[in-house]
């Protein structure tokens, strides 16, 4: 489907005496633009003629203006020019404001290079010479091949077979593959008025994201279709199986974090199977990601696909016969649970340990380690009706926690050798006043646990199995905060 401006011979250099009945242009302005399309030798001119000129020069289409220089007064670019219909003798002033192809390049390109040191412009001819034959459409700058490279790409069909459409349809000359491809995805862009962000990808390109726009409530969640992320050197790609869902998330989504950037992906951890990528890690591998620390650099776990460096990936043993959603505990909870427990307490066989905000992730991953580990342990908790569940988990004593917990403890004669807070700063001081031992140990939980002292090691099946920790107990509250494609 081409159009008469691409039928139709390029017209040579308009002469400075050519008839105009329709338009009242200036023989100056006349005269310019023959010399612009001849440019046998420089020509310069003041920039207020110029500028006088250029609304009647919209048949000199400037096409990739770029400014490469500037010294002192004195700025230099490089123009694309090309002639339109707009101002052709033959085109009526009623034609040129109703039908928008006489605005169409029909040929006549060249290159030329502009001096403007504020008063006057010097322009000359770059080393491409002027093509009085060639076609608008190599450089995809016809209204035809626009659309017609925007069908293909809307159709998820690679660049290779959207320049092939164009070359079968005989408007498609010698384009390439990657410029049939940007036209197309730049005509699709603005005809939708999408943002720039936002553009079509061929389908192998594509994936599935929940993408938050601006800070908010839920919703401003969004599924939208995004490009999938190449891994760079160093890093992986992760075809995401399972992801969680924690208190942080909710509030970097709500705008209050630090790393809150939007439009952004959502999401710090991910489970899957690695499909690209550099290091140790191969193809295939099933592994467990942390992103924490990564946004918004990186995508978050919200998707189809993520990339990571391949330092914040931890391999799952090919015996661990957990499931996706078992496996999404690994990324943060126990991680900082172990830490808690084993690094900063140093936890010990006779140990009585005491957890206050026991019905978090990190208190439930706590108790499922630790009664394995010490030989009493104690959690806290502001609802009656939670005590089934940490009961289940395996706890031997559910205390209610009314704000003066040391008072309670002392009343009922327990005693301490560790405390695990993880409330903060509102508990820590009366923390401090339970009946703990004189070679007491209380640990606060830091968020930096999650992830810097972790070893990024194998997960050993023997060590972490169903039967090692209870995890079917954190199932439960788990529907409450693991979220699975």
């Amino acid at each position: 489907m081409a159009s008469s401006a691409e039928n139709s011979p390029s017209p040579g250099p308009e002469s400075s005496n050519e008839p105009t009945p329709q338009l009242n242009i200036p023989p100056d302005i006349l005269r310019l633009r023959a010399e612009i399309f001849t440019l046998e030798s420089p020509i310069t001119v003041s920039v207020t003629e110029f500028n006088n000129a250029w609304k009647y020069l919209d048949n000199i289409y400037v096409r990739n203006q770029a400014r490469y220089g500037q010294k002192k007064t004195t700025t230099y670019y490089w123009c694309r020019l090309w002639r339109t219909k707009a101002y052709e003798p033959s085109v009526s002033d009623e034609q040129r404001k109703r039908k928008r192809t006489v605005r169409e390049p029909i040929g006549c390109p060249c290159r030329i290079r502009i001096v403007s040191d504020g008063y006057y412009m010097t322009i000359t001819r770059g080393k491409e010479p002027h093509n009085h034959d060639i076609s608008a459409l190599d450089y995809k700058l016809t209204t035809a091949a626009r659309e017609l490279a925007a069908q293909a790409v809307a159709k998820g069909s690679r660049p290779s077979l959207v320049a092939r459409e164009l070359k079968n349809s005989g408007i498609g000359g010698q384009i390439t593959s990657k410029d049939a491809w940007n036209a197309g995805n730049v005509w699709v862009s603005r005809k939708e008025g999408r943002p720039a962000w936002q553009k079509h990808y061929p389908k192998n390109s594509v994936m599935e994201a929940i993408v938050a726009n601006e800070p908010g409530p839920p919703d401003v969640l969004h599924l939208e279709s995004y490009p999938r992320p190449p891994p760079k050197s160093g890093e992986i790609l992760i075809e995401v199986k399972a992801f969680g869902l924690s208190r942080s998330d909710i509030l970097a989504r709500q705008g209050h974090t630090a790393d809150a950037k939007f439009p952004q992906i959502m999401g710090r951890e991910a489970v899957g199977i690695v499909t690209a990528g550099e290091g140790t890690v191969t193809p295939g591998t099933r592994v467990v990601a942390m992103i924490t620390d990564l946004l918004p650099e990186y995508p978050g776990s919200y998707a189809q696909y993520t990339r990571v460096p391949a330092t914040h990936v931890r391999r799952v043993h090919p015996l661990c016969k957990l499931s996706w959603e078992h496996l999404t505990v690994f990324s943060e909870m126990i991680p900082t649970a172990w830490n808690a427990l084993f690094r900063a307490l140093r936890l010990h066989p006779d140990d009585r340990l005491l957890i206050r905000g026991g019905t978090t992730s990190i208190g439930l991953a706590a108790a499922c380690i630790a009664k394995r580990h010490c030989s009493f342990i104690a959690s806290t908790t502001r609802q009656e009706s939670r005590k089934e569940l940490l009961e289940g988990v395996g706890v031997n004593k559910v205390l209610i926690d009314d704000g003066s917990l040391s008072q309670q403890i002392k009343s009922e004669g327990l005693e301490f050798t560790k405390v695990l807070d993880l409330i903060g700063a509102k508990s820590i001081a009366d923390s401090l006043q339970c009946h703990i031992e004189a070679w007491k140990r209380i640990v606060r939980k830091a968020k930096s646990w999650c992830f810097a002292v972790l070893p990024l090691e194998e997960f050993d099946a023997a060590r972490f199995s169903n039967t090692d920790l209870d995890l079917s107990s954190l199932a439960a509250f788990g529907e409450k905060r693991k979220c699975a494609r």
